[in-house]
């Protein structure tokens, strides 16, 4: 997994990304009435799945996105309509 250099020009832009995805998923579990453990249903580990949740920057691959949008019923696109 590659994460983003701090000395690139996209590195803050990237990093709000990664934290308005993560403010997305914390919302779609809780309103779910989900618990981190469900996450687990869905290939997601509890450890992988909580380290998303409290640093958005774990939020690396577009597998987790696309294992996130199916615990959603999401399609990709609409998780990440941000």
């Amino acid at each position: 997994m590659q994460r983003p250099n701090p000395d690139s020009i996209y590195y803050d832009e990237f990093i709000q990304l990664q934290k308005k995805l993560r403010d997305r998923i914390l919302l779609l579990r809780k309103s779910r009435d989900m618990v981190q453990e469900d996450m687990a249903d869905y290939e997601l580990s509890v450890r992988q799945y909580q380290r998303m949740e409290k640093d958005p920057t774990a939020i690396v691959s577009l597998w987790q996105l696309f294992k996130l949008a199916k615990a959603h019923d999401l399609d990709i696109h609409e998780l990440l309509d941000l």
